[in-house]
């Protein structure tokens, strides 16, 4: 019995250990399979059943079986993490569930396949839902990166798999949403001209119009109310600001409150320009220098017409009664990049502007500056007034002209800011005047960024542009924006979370594939027919020699 105790024991063991929780360590270099501090502290605020449904279930290529798999795993350690949250995979061509799918915006991937010689369309629905109490979100799993192969897409998509799973349960589970005031009063863009971007804030943000109007007779009170937001949105004013105006903004600023400013340094209409065939761009006339220097920025008043640009569509002629179409370049539309190296530019494709101003930095003022969205390098700045008219469309354009370099199209500034009315005579009487404060602002040179087209009365989403038919990613960029700004969970840098995903050298493949294949193939059997015949004389000689 002794003798065998050693094997009892361990077999003891190890039906312990195999009943017991599951043991798991990354081994990864780039810990993709490590949750953050941030995702762990928003998982382990889940009191009741959360019920997760991942479409991503049924026959489809490898690559999305890959991001399927990714997000199995995410899910597992989620559970494992909290043993509320529970998860299954729903194959949605079943019941005519994709049709329902459809219908509550989640839009599928069409994806051609080759199978026995013979391509064939899939739709395939790349999203989840999470279910917590009588709340709802939806989660789209693929990032879209236009122009870029599928493979690429996929591999975005699963780094950024714990941001959008981490932020859609982060909204799920919060008693009080982060509360915006939209300013009014200021000739900003009107209700309908931002319906798309509201309409995509509405879910997880509490908004409402602001006035400054009440300034006029009540100053301190309205700034009481306006320190009850936790950020202010400015879209896109055309009326000039007063002292008492800028002086209750920056007093909100300094009191912590955060701030989004689409401001337009020059006023130029494109619907005009679409209209009548011309326009013209002149100083806004803002009264906003003085107060944006103390906070390191300065909007300068030109337009910055840029190589790379959104096409814009003419009627070139007509035949047989019906209008012919044809787009050309307007570079006066700079497609803008965002700053992919910051969490509110990752994975976020161009950015469509129109009539852009270029921004410059104060280094003089003590604040971190962080620019988020530039121009291309081939650029051309123009100053006002000046008449725009679609007769330059006609001629090409002198490159050797473009070439004033990147222009800063949008900046994220930080820090501890200094009041703009620190030295001055203050325009009214506050309870306490600050004159230093802690606080997070992003300034965009161009107003139409937030705005959206409408077409036959209603609005179009954001970043749509209705004459090229064709969408942009300012929906996107605008909402990585917000979230940096009133992030208090540190969940935005989870976009900055990378994977080092060893890709395939198509070339080598092509070239060396069947090589490979056949190595594969035949290595094991020879492997294990060599072993066997080692075998087979070793036992040979072994009985031979007891004969």
């Amino acid at each position: 019995m002794k003798k065998y105790l050693p094997y009892i024991l361990f077999f003891l063991l190890a039906a312990w250990v195999a009943a017991g929780p599951v043991m798991r360590r990354d081994m990864t270099r780039d810990k993709r399979y490590t949750l953050s501090a941030a995702t762990t502290g928003i998982l382990d605020s889940v009191r009741q059943p959360m019920e997760i449904e991942v479409y991503l279930q049924g026959e489809f290529p490898s690559y999305f079986r890959k991001l399927a798999e990714e997000t199995r795993t995410l899910l597992d350690q989620f559970s494992a993490r909290n043993p509320h949250i529970h998860y299954k995979f729903i194959n949605p061509q079943k019941n005519a569930l994709g049709e329902r799918l459809e219908k509550e915006g989640m839009k599928p991937a069409e994806i051609t396949v080759r199978k026995n010689n013979a391509l064939r369309q899939l739709r395939i629905y790349p999203w989840a839902r999470l279910n917590y109490g009588n709340k709802k979100v939806n989660v789209p799993l693929l990032v879209s990166l236009p122009g870029k192969p599928v493979e690429e897409q996929i591999d975005r998509s699963i780094e950024n798999l714990e941001y959008a799973f981490s932020s859609a349960v982060y909204n799920l589970t919060q008693t009080h949403k982060p509360s915006i005031a939209v300013l009014k009063g200021h000739g900003e863009w009107d209700d309908l001209h931002l319906a798309g971007l509201l309409t995509a804030l509405h879910d997880n943000y509490r908004l409402a119009p602001f006035t400054l109007d009440s300034l006029r007779t009540g100053p301190a009170r309205t700034l009481a109310q306006l320190q009850r937001y936790d950020m202010v949105l400015l879209a896109g004013p055309t009326k000039a600001f007063s002292d008492t105006a800028k002086y209750a903004l920056d007093q909100y600023i300094l009191n912590g409150g955060k701030m989004l400013m689409a401001v337009d340094p020059v006023h130029a209409y494109k619907d005009t320009l679409m209209k009548a065939g011309k326009t013209y761009a002149l100083h806004a006339g803002l009264n906003l220098t003085d107060w944006l220097f103390f906070y390191g920025v300065r909007l300068n008043p030109v337009l910055v017409k840029d190589l790379v640009a959104a096409p814009v569509v003419l009627k070139t002629g007509e035949v047989a009664g019906n209008p012919q179409l044809e787009p050309f370049p307007w570079y006066y539309s700079p497609l803008a990049f965002p700053n992919r190296r910051h969490p509110t530019g990752k994975n976020v494709g161009k950015v469509k502007l129109d009539f852009a101003s270029d921004i410059d930095t104060i280094k003089a003022i003590p604040l971190k500056k962080t620019v988020i969205l530039h121009s291309s390098p081939y650029t051309q700045t123009v100053g006002v007034p000046l008449q725009i008219n679609f007769s330059e469309i006609g001629s090409e354009p002198d490159k050797r002209r473009y070439n004033d370099g990147i222009k800063i199209f949008g900046v994220l500034v930080e820090g501890n800011f200094r009041s703009a009315y620190a030295d001055r005579i203050k325009p009214f009487a506050v309870t306490r005047h600050r004159d230093t404060g802690r606080s997070k602002i992003a300034v965009i040179a161009d107003g139409d960024i937030v705005r959206n087209d409408v077409a036959g009365g209603r609005p179009l989403p954001l970043g749509y542009d209705k004459w090229s038919r064709m969408q942009y990613d300012n929906e996107t960029f605008i909402k990585n924006v917000i979230a940096y700004l009133l992030d208090k969970a540190g969940l935005l840098k989870l976009k900055n979370k990378e994977f080092h995903i060893p890709l395939l050298d198509k070339n080598k493949v092509i070239a060396q594939g069947k090589t490979w294949a056949a190595l594969n193939t035949l290595g094991p059997v020879l492997f294990w027919l060599l072993v066997g015949l080692a075998v087979y004389y070793r036992r040979k000689q072994k009985f031979a020699r007891r004969v």
